[in-house]
């Protein structure tokens, strides 16, 4: 049923469209200002946006078309109202695994055309004979740099984000994390060429490339002698895609059955060679990039567990304070199930010479990354709408108290697609409470739980749309017309 629309109010309209294209000039790339709005004003805008996006991408995404007209959505009243809207992340990998191994890339672009505004069905991808030639001519020929991931269960993901939408995301890293919350930046926060480390790929389709190459644009400023990777080669989606199928294989008890073509199966030593190789050649290259830009001011994208090693060694060797103390530090990734030592801190940031250790939450399928506050918290962007829905129901949690569920998000500055996502984590936000370290926007507590680990290794998405409207437009989606 339509919901009735709201008088507008031209104001908010305006600042809802400028949220929605450049948030970040908006704000003057003032990270203190886009933390310390009044949610009340925050949740009009968003609101605002909700309906102007609505009324674009429902014209240019046929996916959210479908779904919106099958639930005789228009415009919505509120907040709460776009739920039924929002497209479970397991939609990006919906198509026909059979469609990858047998290269049919021109029925992918089909796919992929319903989910986005730009138009991959009119691309000839004919003669290419991989996914990665599949991903290139896509980044060549359109505003696209569709986001690959293999996925845990072996079918890769094909999320349409396009090169504006990776800027964005690198745009919103730089603001975030070069800027102390509470004052004013200084002219080289936004401004100056920063040297950016990243101990990964030099491009690729997943996000390990294709932040690699998006940091050299943000942070370097374009200049290669700013931007250091370890690999000086494309991480390869198809590599990936096997090592997926591989694994899902095992699990099934039948490595004699891979469904992937005979070419890309032959390339299973390169792999395995690969992945034996990557320690030890990451940590010779953090190692070198201490000696090379010591004293500089750096931004590090790397596993914590990496950063600790070359930390541990350095101390020990009576060096301390090796780059700038204005510099940035983005941990995480773990150890692979090893407990993380207790000094990791401690070390990291008196070798390194950084105040602290920051961490983000994000997603390819997002453009705004949250970044953990003083008092472990992850902030949102406040042109992000977070959503908790019940893990059984998929409806939406109350928007008061603390509570605990499904993660969910609009995010108002997609540009290549429908900014609703229903992910697969659980995790917990007092609406309530306001954040000890001043920032006013809503904030997830650090920790974030799997469903799949939560329901015993399987993630059986609930949404907030009908069953039936759901059914629809999945039908829609994977329909190729024989």
């Amino acid at each position: 049923m339509a919901t009735a629309a709201a008088p507008k109010d031209l104001t908010i309209e305006r600042e809802a469209q400028a949220w929605a294209n450049d948030p970040y000039e908006h704000f003057g790339y003032h990270n203190t200002r886009i933390h310390s709005l009044e949610r009340e004003h925050v949740e009009a805008v968003q609101l605002a946006a909700m309906n102007m996006r609505l009324a674009e991408r429902r014209e240019q995404v046929a996916m959210l078309g479908k779904l919106a007209d099958a639930q005789g959505i228009e415009q919505v009243d509120s907040l709460v109202a776009l739920a039924p809207l929002l497209l479970p992340h397991d939609i990006y990998k919906s198509y026909p695994v059979s469609l990858l191994a047998k290269q049919q890339y021109g029925k992918l672009n089909t796919w992929l055309s319903k989910l986005t505004r730009h138009h991959p069905e009119e691309v000839d991808v004919s003669d290419c004979d991989s996914i990665d030639s599949w991903l290139t001519r896509l980044r060549e020929e359109t505003p696209l740099d569709v986001g690959a991931s293999s996925g845990s269960s072996g079918t890769a993901s094909f999320y349409p984000k396009s090169k504006r939408d990776y800027r964005i995301s690198m745009t919103g890293m730089r603001v975030q994390l070069a800027q102390t919350f509470g004052e004013d930046p200084r002219p080289g926060d936004i401004e100056d060429k920063i040297h950016a480390i990243i101990p990964l790929y030099k491009d690729g389709h997943a996000s390990m490339g294709a932040f690699g190459k998006y940091s050299c644009e943000v942070f370097a400023k374009g200049d290669p002698d700013y931007w250091h990777y370890c690999f000086d080669f494309k991480l390869s989606s198809d590599l990936m895609w096997l090592a997926a199928r591989l694994r899902a294989a095992q699990a099934k008890g039948d490595v004699g059955k891979v469904d992937v073509p005979p070419a890309l199966l032959a390339r299973k030593a390169e792999w395995e060679q690969q992945q034996k190789d990557m320690p030890a050649q990451q940590l010779a290259f953090v190692n070198r990039m201490v000696k090379e830009l010591a004293g500089e001011r750096v931004f590090v994208m790397s596993t914590s567990n990496l950063l600790y090693q070359v930390a541990k060694r350095g101390l020990e060797e009576g060096v301390s304070g090796v780059f700038a103390p204005d510099s940035v530090f983005m941990g995480g990734g773990g150890a692979k199930g090893v407990p993380l030592p207790d000094d990791l801190e401690d070390v990291i940031q008196t070798f390194f010479n950084t105040p602290r250790m920051i961490s983000a939450y994000g997603m390819t399928e997002m453009n705004s990354f949250s970044v953990l506050c003083e008092h472990d918290r992850y902030h949102m962007l406040p042109w992000v709408t977070p959503y908790l829905l019940d893990l059984d129901s998929g409806q939406p949690l109350p928007r008061a108290g603390k509570q605990t569920g499904r993660a969910a998000f609009f995010d108002m500055t997609a540009e290549s697609c429908w900014g609703g996502l229903v992910t697969g984590d659980v995790v917990t936000i007092d609406w309530d409470t306001p954040c000890e370290c001043g920032r006013t926007s809503y904030a997830m507590e650090k920790q974030i739980n799997r469903v799949s680990e939560i329901q015993g290794g399987d993630d059986k998405i609930s949404c907030a749309a009908t069953p039936q409207a759901q059914a629809d437009a999945m039908d829609f989606l994977t329909n190729f017309g024989g």
